[in-house]
Formats: C-alpha cells, structure tokens, sequence
C-alpha cells in the first residue's frame, strides 16, 4: 500500500469531517479533527464557537505541531483539518486530499450544523481570510490550501459524501 494515512483539508463546510469520519469508519482507521480539538477547548475557555481567530497563537501552534507529529508517526490514521494537508506536504506516506465546493454551498451547509452560530454561516468568506491571515502570521506566506501541496482535490460541491468517500478510498488503495 502507498500511502498509511489520510489528511484531509479543505476551507469552511467544504466537507471535511463528514468525508474523514466516513472514509475512517470504513477502512476501519483512527479518526482525529482539528474542529474538535479547536471546539473543545473554545468550551472549555468560554470563547464563542464563532470567534475561533481569537484563540491565542500558542494553542493553534500546540495543535498543529502535535498533528504533525501524529502524521509523522507512520500510525494509520485520518486527520481532518485546515491545516493538516500543508503540514503533511512532504509526507510520502499521507494522502493529503483537498477538498473544495462553492461558497454559496458552503454556506448553506454551515446553517445546517448544530453547532453554527448563524453569523458564522453569513461570514463564511471572512472566516476563510482569518484562517489565511493567522496561518500566514504563524508558519508561512503561502497558501496552505493550494492544490500543489495535495495529492487529490475534490469539488465537493455537486458530490454526495458517498461519491466523496469513494474517490478518496478508490486513491488510497490505488
């Protein structure tokens, strides 16, 4: 087998967690996510789950460092998280899919989550610019979502999850 394990990353309701729990129930993987992760520990600290840009640079740090080491570990396992692809980047091992879909549909996935706030859903775009801006303060000035650094993009946009899940298994078996 090619690869051991799995990043997935792709912007704000592009259907990350869905694929990634999906595609790790079925090859009967660890799954991790970096939503959960980040939306725990913004409980814990009462800080609302739609100002995550305001998290202090050292958790996101701790966080991402931590992923890379679990990714580098050669344990079998599928990570989902915004950061995750990028930092799996030169990771032989890692199938690192990109997974994209158009804002209006982003968006309207967003205000179907329970746990969305509504004015998360509505400033989708500006969400997606704090992540950009933050991951450029902390590590690097470039795109962290850019299709160079994936091994498979999706347009998630007119895709079930089943059609998603199948495209990544179909990859990581090939």
């Amino acid at each position: 087998m090619r690869f051991t394990s799995i990043a997935i990353s792709g912007p704000v309701a592009s259907g990350t967690t869905t694929a990634a729990k999906a595609v790790a129930e079925k090859l009967g993987l660890e799954y991790r996510s970096a939503g959960d992760f980040f939306r725990d520990y913004m409980l814990k600290h009462n800080i609302p789950l739609h100002k995550k840009e305001d998290l202090p640079d050292e958790v996101d740090e701790k966080f991402d460092d931590e992923a890379t080491k679990i990714l580098k570990s050669n344990k079998p396992i599928v990570f989902d998280g915004l950061y995750v692809g990028y930092f799996a980047r030169d990771m032989d091992d890692v199938l690192k899919v990109l997974l994209t879909a158009d804002e209006e549909v982003r968006i309207k996935r967003a205000l179907k989550r329970t746990h969305t706030h509504k004015e998360t859903a509505k400033t989708i775009k500006l969400r997606d610019e704090a992540h950009d801006t933050k991951f450029r303060k902390l590590y690097a000035n470039e795109n962290f979502l850019d299709p160079k650094f994936f091994d498979l993009i999706i347009d998630t946009t007119n895709k079930s999850p089943k059609e998603v899940t199948k495209r990544i298994l179909k990859e990581f078996s090939g």
